[in-house]
């Protein structure tokens, strides 16, 4: 009996150690934690913010049409406002897809312009529907918002890039009918906008003269040590040489080249090794992208989505100033990304965040009814060819001073390329005065 009690308290001993050890290797190893911290503290962080789809997709304008009339917002500013308050507060309710004759014709509507064409499906992001919707493939590049007059509710068409097709909602919301509706009846915050026909649809601008201010703003330079630790794999390979007084060379001798021009404080990335192409869906291409330039957090300043190229996997976002965008040379005013197999194949973006705002002056542009005559009558340049045309800024790196300078100016779509519309240079190319 002795026998029997020794060995029982010989098992308990062993089981309350075998107990101790266990729980001493719960508290002490944590190995997972310690590599996903390790991680984070490697991420390479330029200074930006993470952005979502719906931040970075918005409209170039909102028009409103009354009859034969057009309208558009005084201040830029209110045009985003309206359409925030769209994400944030308006819902969509039964959702359905068909065919279309085009633009809708009714007297009164209103219509947001994106800057290019977008995947239906990305609709999902960018506003709130009441139930789970299954959107086909086609995209918009238009949406239409027209008024049921006895219900009090709005139509939401989404018109196809084609305007073969739509697919259309419901708002249910008495307050938001109301809210466009005297927009179009009181004409609160508008001013006139012109039509004009474009190479791919109408183009509107506004009628008279605009009032926008200059500026000049500081600037904090982005390190490019820190985008050769983003860009190549192995960043203890790249070296780096300098071309010029304006230009350095980094390269590992296998996978990237990477160039910064420190005079306009840019930066041009190209993998040559990916060089097999398969094309990509213009979501995937949307995703890859946002993903990919928030991981460095590279949106350094307010940025959006400027042109979708799925033929070559490119795509663009631009920068904006105070609602407007703003336009630069050589890649100082966008982000541009190409995509091979599936991989970076090129990153072009400007090397610099902006910081305080160090002043400017008021400055009156050209009405659009002077733009709108010269550009018609013009031998310079065919109509033909003209998608968009938009006040805006040209930007001008200051390196005394460490600056951007920003000038309001008038800008045209001109098959495919962005330029100012310089009206002097026209009136001499064509033998004016």
């Amino acid at each position: 009996m002795m026998y029997l009690e020794t060995i029982k308290s010989f098992i308990l001993w062993i089981l309350v150690g075998i107990s101790l050890l266990l729980t001493y290797v719960l508290w002490s190893y944590q190995p997972e934690l310690e590599t996903l911290d390790q991680g984070f503290e490697d991420r390479v962080d330029i200074g930006g913010r993470e952005k979502s789809i719906q931040e970075l997709i918005e409209p170039e304008s909102i028009i409103f049409k009354n009859s034969d009339s057009y309208y558009g917002f005084t201040d830029p500013g209110n045009y985003r406002s309206l359409y925030q308050d769209m994400q944030q507060k308006w819902v969509l309710y039964e959702f359905q897809t068909g065919p279309s004759n085009g633009r809708p014709s009714i007297e009164k509507q209103v219509e947001i312009i994106f800057p290019d064409v977008i995947p239906l499906s990305a609709a999902k992001s960018l506003f709130s529907f009441n139930e789970d919707v299954t959107f086909p493939g086609w995209s918009f590049e238009r949406i239409f918002i027209t008024f049921n007059t006895d219900s009090n509710t709005l139509n939401f068409i989404f018109l196809s890039a084609d305007g073969q097709r739509q697919a259309t909602a419901v708002v249910n919301n008495s307050n938001r009918f109301a809210q466009l509706w005297g927009y179009l009846t009181t004409f609160e915050g508008l001013t006139e906008y012109l039509q004009i026909d474009g190479a791919e649809g109408p183009i509107f601008i506004p009628k008279f003269q605009v009032e926008i201010q200059s500026r000049l703003v500081a600037i904090n330079t982005i390190s490019p040590y820190q985008m050769v630790d983003e860009l190549f794999r192995n960043p203890d390979l790249v070296s780096d040489n300098r071309v010029n007084e304006n230009e350095v060379y980094f390269t590992d001798s296998q996978r990237g080249i990477m160039r910064v021009y420190e005079n306009r404080r840019t930066l041009e990335f190209q993998n040559p090794l990916e060089s097999t192409y398969e094309r990509m869906s213009s979501s995937d291409l949307i995703e890859r992208s946002i993903t990919h330039i928030n991981e460095h957090r590279g949106f350094t300043d307010e940025y959006n989505l400027m042109a979708l190229n799925t033929t070559s996997n490119t795509i663009k976002y631009q920068m904006y100033y105070d609602g407007y965008p703003v336009f630069g040379n050589n890649n100082s005013s966008v982000i541009e990304q190409q995509y091979r197999s599936l991989e970076l194949h090129q990153y072009n973006r400007p090397l610099f965040r902006l910081n305080n705002y160090l002043g400017g002056k008021t400055e009156i542009l050209p009405s659009g009814s002077d733009v709108r005559y010269i550009l018609e009558n013009s031998k310079t340049y065919d109509m033909s060819n003209v998608n968009d045309i938009k006040v805006g800024y040209q930007l001008s790196y200051r390196s005394s001073d460490n600056a951007i300078e920003l000038e309001p100016a008038w800008f045209m779509d001109y098959n495919g390329s962005w330029r100012e519309i310089n009206f002097e240079e026209i009136t001499q190319l064509e033998g004016g005065g």
